[in-house]
C-alpha cells in the first residue's frame, strides 16, 4: 500500500514536472524518504535542507525555465548584466589608456613648439627649424630625443642686445632649466639652486646645438664694431687667420645709475674673474653714456684669438662658453652663488673677501691706465702733493668726498652727509697712530741760529692732506679748506657763481638757457642733462647713447674730471672716505689688501660712514 502510494506521488511529479531530470539514480536512492514521511507535503519543499539534495543541480533542459533554486538570492540575469558591464568599462579603459600612449608618443615625436608652464608664466620653447624671433631660452630635444634647453640668439640682432633681453634670458634660464629637471623626475634636485660652477646636465651650449644641427649655425662676421680695440689691433697687428677664442667674457659698459665708479667696479671684477676661469676678455662700450673706453685709457691687453658670433655670447649660464656681463646681468654674475663661492668660510669679517678683493686688484693693475697727457699730469701732480712729505718721512693723507645723490649708510646721517670735521679728526688719529705713536723719540731738528742746543726738536713731522670732492663747495668749506690741498686742478668742477664770474657775459646772453653748476655734487639728472636743450630735459632723462657732440664732449671732461681725482689719491699713503660710496671702495682696491687688514690704528684705508666694511660689486 505503501509502495502504491509512493509510485502513483512518483508518476504525478513526473507528469506535472516533464522537463525535471534526475542527475544521479544513486543519489537519488540514497536520499529516498522515511515511510512516515513519505506522504508529507514537505517532502519536496525546496526551503528544506534535507530535500535539496532530491533536486537536479544541472541547468533546466529547456532554457526557457528558470532554475528553482537562484544562488544567493539573486537574478542570474542582473548578475551576468553586471559583469557584462564591468568587462565593458574595463574593456574601454584599457583601450583609451593604449590610445592616449599612442597619441603621446605621436604627439611628441611631430612637436615643433610647445608650451611649457611654471609659476604661471608660459614659455614658448622650440625644436627643430622653428626658433621665436626674440632672444630667449627654448627647449630643443636633442639627437637622442632627450629634452634639453639652450639660449637662441636670432643672428640678424647687433650686439649687444638690449638690457632687458639679458635680464629676461637669465630669469628663463632659471625657471626652463627647473622645470626640465622636475620634468626629467629630478624635482629634489629642481628646488634647490646650483652652485656657482655646477654644471647644468640638460643645458647644451649655442656651439654644440649648432654642431648638432639643433640651431642653425651663426655666420662669422668679425668683431663686433662696439669692441674696444685692444693693444695688438692699436699697434697694427692683423686679425686675419686667428682662431676663435675657445672661452671668452665680454664687459658691456653701460650703467642705468649714470655713475662712473660702478661701471669701473664691475670692469674690474669682470677681468679678473675671467683671468680666474682662463677666459679671454673682451670690453664693448656701444652704449657706454661717457663715450668710448679709449678717450679715457690705454687699449686693453690682447686678446690673440677673435671674438666668437654674437649669437653665441649668452649672459646665463654661467658655465656657457661664451659669456657677457652687463649692468642688466650683474645680480647673475656676482649674486649670491658668486659669493658663496669666492668668500672664505673659515674667516671673519672683510677678511672673508680676500679672493674677491684679488680679482678687483687684477683688473686694476691691468686696466686702470690712464691715456697720453692724463696719465703724465698724475705723475707730476703726484709728485709735488707727496713728494716733498715722502722726503722727510711724513706721510700722504687722501680725502675723498661724496655728496649729491648719494647719501650714507649710517642711519643717523642717512638723509644727509656724513659732517666734515668727522674726515679731519679721522686724518689726525691717523697721523697720530702712524707717525708719532710709531716714532715717539725721532724729532726733526730745528733750524735755529741762536741756540745750539741738540734737544731743540720739532713736534711734527712734514705731512700732506689731499682732497677730492664732487662737489665744488667742500673745497670752500672752513673745516677742510684751509687744511688740505685740492688732489687735481687740471679739470675743475665749478659751481654756478663761478662760472658767471668768470664769463660775466654768459648770463645776459639769450641764447643759452640757464648756467648749471655742481653746487651740491654729482646728480645723475645734471650729468645727463649735460649738452641738452631745456625743452629736453624737462623731464628726467633718460640714458641714450644718441646724444649731440657737444654733450659728448661735456660728458667726458666729468668722467676725466672722476678719474684724475681717484688716480691721485689713488697714490696717496692713506685715505678717509665713506664705504657707502663707490669712489671708496675703489680706493681700497687701489691701496692694497694690506692697507684694510690689521689693526684700527694699523689700517691705512679708513671708513667714516658708520662701522660698515670694505665691500666690493653692491647689487
Amino acid at each position: 500500500m505503501l509502495g502504491q502510494a509512493t509510485s502513483k506521488l512518483s508518476k504525478m511529479h513526473a507528469r506535472r514536472n516533464p522537463n525535471l531530470s534526475i542527475q544521479s539514480t544513486t543519489t537519488y536512492s540514497q536520499l529516498s524518504p522515511p515511510p512516515q514521511s513519505a506522504t508529507s507535503g514537505a517532502f519536496l519543499s525546496p526551503t528544506v535542507a534535507s530535500r535539496r539534495g532530491l533536486l537536479s543541480r544541472s541547468p533546466p533542459a529547456s532554457p526557457s525555465l528558470p532554475s528553482l533554486i537562484p544562488r544567493h538570492g539573486k537574478k542570474p540575469t542582473q548578475q551576468s548584466h553586471s559583469k557584462l558591464v564591468k568587462r565593458i568599462l574595463i574593456s574601454c579603459c584599457g583601450v583609451a589608456f593604449i590610445l592616449w600612449l599612442v597619441l603621446r608618443q605621436l604627439y611628441t615625436e611631430s612637436q615643433q613648439t610647445a608650451n611649457y608652464m611654471d609659476d604661471g608664466e608660459e614659455w614658448e620653447m622650440a625644436s627643430g627649424s622653428q626658433l621665436p624671433q626674440e632672444p630667449s631660452a627654448v627647449a630643443i630635444q636633442d639627437t637622442k630625443g632627450k629634452m634639453r634647453w639652450t639660449i637662441s640668439i636670432p643672428s640678424n640682432l647687433e650686439f649687444p642686445l638690449r638690457p632687458d633681453h639679458y635680464s629676461d634670458i637669465c630669469r628663463q634660464s632659471m625657471e626652463l632649466s627647473a622645470s626640465i629637471r622636475q620634468e626629467a623626475k629630478s624635482a629634489n634636485i629642481a628646488k634647490r639652486m646650483f652652485n656657482y660652477y655646477q654644471q647644468d646636465q640638460y643645458y647644451i651650449d649655442v656651439q654644440e646645438a649648432e654642431e648638432q644641427a639643433l640651431l642653425p649655425v651663426s655666420k662669422v662676421t668679425g668683431i663686433p664694431k662696439g669692441f674696444v680695440e685692444d693693444e695688438a689691433i692699436v699697434d697694427g697687428f692683423s686679425t686675419a687667420g686667428l682662431k676663435i677664442c675657445d672661452r671668452t667674457l665680454t664687459y658691456v659698459m653701460e650703467t642705468e645709475d649714470a655713475g662712473f665708479g660702478n661701471t669701473l667696479m664691475r670692469l674690474w671684477m669682470s677681468y679678473g674673474l675671467a683671468k680666474a676661469e682662463n677666459r679671454t676678455f673682451f670690453i664693448d662700450d656701444t652704449r657706454w653714456p661717457y663715450g668710448r673706453y679709449s678717450a679715457y685709457f690705454m687699449p686693453p691687453p690682447s686678446a690673440g684669438c677673435l671674438p666668437p658670433p654674437p649669437s653665441h655670447i649668452v649672459p646665463c649660464p654661467h658655465t656657457a662658453r661664451h659669456l657677457v656681463v652687463s649692468g642688466a646681468t650683474v645680480k647673475a654674475t656676482f649674486g649670491h652663488s658668486f659669493t658663496e663661492e669666492y668668500e672664505d668660510a673659515r674667516k671673519m669679517r672683510v677678511e672673508r673677501q680676500h679672493k674677491i678683493f684679488a680679482l678687483l686688484h687684477t683688473g686694476y693693475e691691468a686696466l686702470f691706465k690712464l691715456k697720453g697727457d692724463d696719465a703724465k699730469y698724475v705723475l707730476s701732480r703726484s709728485q709735488e702733493l707727496y713728494g716733498h712729505a715722502k722726503e722727510e718721512g711724513g706721510i700722504s693723507i687722501g680725502l675723498h668726498v661724496r655728496h649729491g645723490d648719494k647719501h650714507p649708510m649710517e642711519y643717523q646721517f642717512k638723509k644727509d652727509y656724513i659732517p666734515l670735521t668727522r674726515y679731519i679728526d679721522t686724518a689726525r688719529d691717523i697721523y697720530i697712530d702712524l707717525v708719532e705713536s710709531k716714532n715717539p723719540k725721532k724729532r726733526t731738528p730745528v733750524s735755529d741760529s741762536s741756540t745750539t742746543s741738540p734737544d731743540l726738536f720739532a713736534r711734527h713731522t712734514s705731512t700732506s692732506m689731499v682732497l677730492a670732492s664732487d662737489d665744488p663747495l667742500v673745497y670752500e668749506s672752513p673745516e677742510i679748506g684751509l687744511n688740505s690741498l685740492r688732489a687735481q686742478d687740471r679739470i675743475v668742477l665749478a659751481t654756478k657763481a663761478a662760472l658767471e664770474a668768470s664769463s660775466p657775459n654768459t648770463k645776459r646772453n639769450p641764447w643759452i638757457d640757464e648756467i648749471t653748476g655742481w653746487e651740491g655734487g654729482f646728480y645723475r639728472d645734471v650729468f645727463l642733462s649735460l649738452g641738452q636743450s631745456k625743452a629736453s630735459t624737462s623731464a628726467s632723462p633718460k640714458i641714450n647713447t644718441d646724444v649731440p657732440e657737444q654733450a659728448k664732449g661735456l660728458r667726458e671732461l666729468v668722467g676725466r674730471a672722476y678719474l684724475l681725482d681717484l688716480a691721485v689719491l689713488g697714490k696717496a699713503d692713506t685715505v678717509v672716505c665713506t664705504v657707502s660710496s663707490v669712489s671708496c671702495r675703489l680706493l681700497g682696491v687701489m691701496l692694497g689688501w694690506e692697507s684694510m687688514l690689521g689693526k684700527d690704528s694699523e689700517k691705512r684705508w679708513r671708513n667714516v660712514d658708520g662701522s660698515f666694511e670694505w665691500k666690493g660689486v653692491v647689487w
